[in-house]
């Protein structure tokens, strides 16, 4: 019973030390209007296919293919993958950022808004770890870990991109609201 404590706690300290970690990437600079009317969601695009292993499968059909040559083509594609995904946390990041300093400087009490910023921030957070776990043992095949069963057979991104774009609609739709608000956090 000890032990199943102490890896609960362990699992909990790496939990918090990874969300800590995540939410500290943002660029104050970045934390503007004009950076908010120009994102776009779209740029993310590319994520769903990077692991699709029916590239791998059309590769494997041409002549002159071997082995090696799929392994280092996704062995290529997961650093891309985990470049878009750290792009992702940083854009996500900034959007928290702004969503927050409209909460503070808004002329109408957002507390609300406030909780479902931090609701959708635990929750994202948790689902770049869930997907950092699968890319990682994308190689492997793995589908179970043991006590756990996963269940996935490819890296799926579209959930994140879904909760990227619903916070981005989010924070657009308070920006867009009448006062200050927009005005004095920029």
């Amino acid at each position: 019973m000890l032990l199943i404590a102490i890896t609960i706690v362990l699992l909990l300290a790496c939990f918090a030390g990874l969300f800590w970690r995540l939410a500290s990437r943002f660029d104050e600079r970045q934390c503007t209007p004009e950076w908010l009317d120009s994102f776009s969601v779209k740029s993310y695009a590319p994520m769903e296919r990077l692991l699709d292993k029916s590239d791998l499968a059309f590769l494997a059909s041409q002549p002159g293919y071997s082995p090696e040559i799929g392994k280092r083509l996704m062995s290529e594609r997961r650093k891309i993958f985990r470049a878009y995904l750290r792009l992702l946390v940083h854009d996500f990041n900034q959007l928290i950022r702004i969503g927050k300093l409209m909460v503070v400087y808004s002329n109408q009490d957002q507390q609300e808004f406030a909780r479902s910023l931090f609701r959708q921030q635990v929750t994202f957070y948790a689902q770049v770890c869930a997907l950092q776990l699968q890319a990682a043992l994308y190689p492997v095949g793995w589908t179970s870990l043991g006590w756990i069963t996963v269940g996935w057979t490819k890296v799926d991104a579209r959930g994140l991109l879904a909760a990227l774009g619903a916070m981005r609609t989010q924070v657009q739709q308070l920006a867009s609201r009448p006062g200050p608000a927009l005005g004095q956090w920029a």
